[in-house]
């Protein structure tokens, strides 16, 4: 080994460790949704509720990455009705259910109001309280918000509107990189072995 091979061989192990101490290499992530469920609490005087998870939600898929315009994901959740004469009122308990990037659930409470009287009727579904943000894999961050929704018609007898759900990335898991510390080895027993060779010659 020349003294500028030498050189070389040091300089490229030094880079080497100095890159594994900053590296943090980001891929997409991978979303599934099983399904999801819903709970209506309240009270209903000569109207009817009905609740139920959009037709599109189990098996939805989409990835999400730090890309621009690829760190949300915004779908479909939950298909509400009200129907007849009289006031609505309550809360509805909502779950979203995943099976990547893991077996997870998120849950939150939405709440409502809605009147209807035939010749003007209206309503409205607010966020209550929001799921927590879920943690996943190796450093994997993610959150999802529900969002509610308004409705108003003239003579009419029903009200609907969907709440959608919303998913965004926080962080991406760490790709497993080597140590510096392995890095620094090689690099030792590179320069070790260029040494040895050298004193033969």
């Amino acid at each position: 080994m020349t003294p500028k091979s030498l050189r070389f061989a040091v300089g490229l192990s030094l880079a080497a460790l100095a890159g594994a101490a900053s590296a943090t290499p980001i891929t997409p992530v991978e979303f599934v949704i099983s399904g999801g469920s819903a709970t209506a609490s309240g009270f209903a005087l000569g109207s009817e509720v009905s609740v139920e998870t959009s037709d599109s939600l189990a098996g939805r898929t989409f990835s999400l990455s730090f890309e621009p315009g690829h760190t949300s994901y915004e779908f479909p959740f939950l298909d509400v009705a009200v129907s007849g004469y009289g006031v609505v009122g309550g809360t509805i308990e909502a779950t979203l259910e995943f099976t990547s990037p893991e077996a997870i659930s998120a849950d939150g409470v939405l709440g409502g109001f809605a009147v209807i009287l035939g010749v003007a009727s209206g309503g409205y579904l607010t966020v209550l309280d929001d799921p927590e943000p879920i943690s996943f894999g190796d450093g994997g961050w993610f959150d999802v918000d529900f969002l509610g929704f308004s409705s108003t018609c003239w003579d009419c007898t029903s009200l609907s509107g969907t709440v959608m759900a919303s998913v965004s990335l926080l962080d991406s898991p760490y790709t497993p990189v080597p140590e510096p510390a392995t890095l620094a080895l090689l690099g030792t027993g590179l320069l070790a072995a260029g040494l040895v060779r050298r004193r033969r010659r």
